[in-house]
């Protein structure tokens, strides 16, 4: 039997809207959790809930990849500041966090064969886990958040981040299964292969940036990938950054999207 753990002091269940009675959540909050999952691997992640919100919302929520980025760079002190700012409206952050540990008779972490489909191509080894990984994901994390969170399950009110080798996880994921999220923030993917996927038939939106100082990829990989998804009937805007692969610039522009993508609205 699967088991999920909490590893904060409280239970989350009774800061959200497993609660018996709807409470008004006064400050913001970042909760960490384990998950037990179907492979039998033990995974963490973390959910931020900003504050003045009922614990019956069905907010919008952001699904990110890397998450760990969420406590290592100071998110929650910038989403923080955005609300206080009136900058943005309520948005919940998921974080699914990343194993950086290095896969056993390989030369690449866990991290990079979890996320990028092409390096288990000809192996079984790497295939298995990034199926694993993948199932996760889709099967066992998305559910969790939307148990212990108040989040709305509406495609619509789903968007993906992922930076690097994870914005090649939210590229594959987006045509593996098409419909799952409304749009995707994909941030210097590095390599995705995606010859031997179709038509995009669901609608989905892309925001995929790159850095002009980025060592690979901004003359060939970076427009070749927008041409293909634009061929495959992707809603693409993309833009590039004068900096390099860094997660600064991740983080600016995360917010500057937050702005345009859950704008502050007047009551």
């Amino acid at each position: 039997m699967k088991k999920t753990f909490s590893i904060i002091a409280c239970s989350i269940c009774s800061l959200f809207i497993l609660s018996s009675c709807v409470k008004t959540i006064e400050s913001s909050q970042f909760n960490e959790f384990r998950i037990e999952c179907g492979d039998g691997t033990v995974r963490s992640g973390g959910i931020y809930i900003p504050g003045g919100i009922k614990s019956d919302a069905q907010l919008p929520v952001i699904y990110m990849a890397d998450g760990l980025v969420f406590k290592d760079c100071a998110f929650k002190r910038m989403m923080d500041s955005l609300y206080e700012c009136k900058a943005i409206r309520p948005v919940v952050i998921a974080c699914s966090y990343e194993n950086k540990m290095t896969v056993p008779g390989y030369s690449i972490a866990y991290r990079n064969a979890e996320y990028v489909e092409a390096l288990a191509k000809n192996d079984n080894t790497l295939a298995q886990l990034f199926d694993n990984h993948y199932n996760f994901f889709i099967g066992e994390f998305i559910p969790y958040i939307e148990k212990h969170a108040p989040v709305s399950a509406l495609p619509d009110d789903r968007v993906f981040f992922g930076t690097s080798n994870s914005a090649d996880f939210g590229l594959t994921m987006s045509l593996r299964n098409q419909g799952l999220f409304s749009e995707y923030w994909c941030y210097s993917p590095v390599y995705s292969n995606i010859s031997e996927y179709g038509m995009i038939e669901t609608p989905t939106r892309y925001r995929i940036c790159w850095g002009a100082k980025e060592e690979i990829g901004q003359f060939d990989y970076f427009p070749n990938l927008i041409k293909d998804l634009k061929k495959r009937g992707a809603d693409v805007h993309s833009w590039v950054f004068n900096g390099g692969h860094d997660r600064e610039w991740w983080k600016y522009w995360f917010a500057e999207e937050l702005k345009l993508r859950f704008p502050y609205k007047v009551k």
